[in-house]
């Protein structure tokens, strides 16, 4: 593959773990946002290729190196009881990790929905 330097757009006083805080920031709000309002029901097999299409798809971003999402399945309510029947899938749904490596910098982040926040927080979980 060949090497891209795109440090010449960053500012100069930027460092590596800076720039890798800034680089997982725009997967978490990527996926964040490709999956709100998205339509969804309760069945497994849709879940579970929601799931993994958004995993391949954040994993084709810059720096990625593992991604994993979880639909929490007990408050999706989508049923197809008839053909109107669907649920949209929510911050209260979304359980997300994504592994990021820029340079030097390893960063754990997640997406979360914190009860105690009544809010789908995305947060730095560990960074080497």
């Amino acid at each position: 593959m060949k090497d891209v330097n795109t440090n010449k757009y960053f500012s100069s006083s930027i460092n590596e773990r800076e720039r890798a805080c800034f680089e997982i920031g725009i997967k978490l709000g990527a996926l964040y946002h490709i999956l709100c309002g998205m339509p969804v029901s309760s069945n497994a097999d849709i879940i579970k290729s929601i799931e993994k299409g958004i995993e391949a798809s954040i994993s084709c971003q810059p720096y990625v190196k593992n991604v994993n999402v979880t639909l929490n399945k007990d408050k999706i309510i989508g049923d197809k009881k008839n053909e109107f029947a669907y649920d949209n899938i929510s911050g209260e749904i979304i359980t997300a990790e994504i592994d990021l490596e820029y340079e030097s910098v390893k960063i754990k982040a997640k997406i979360k929905w914190i009860e105690d926040l009544n809010y789908p927080l995305m947060y730095i979980e560990k960074i080497n």
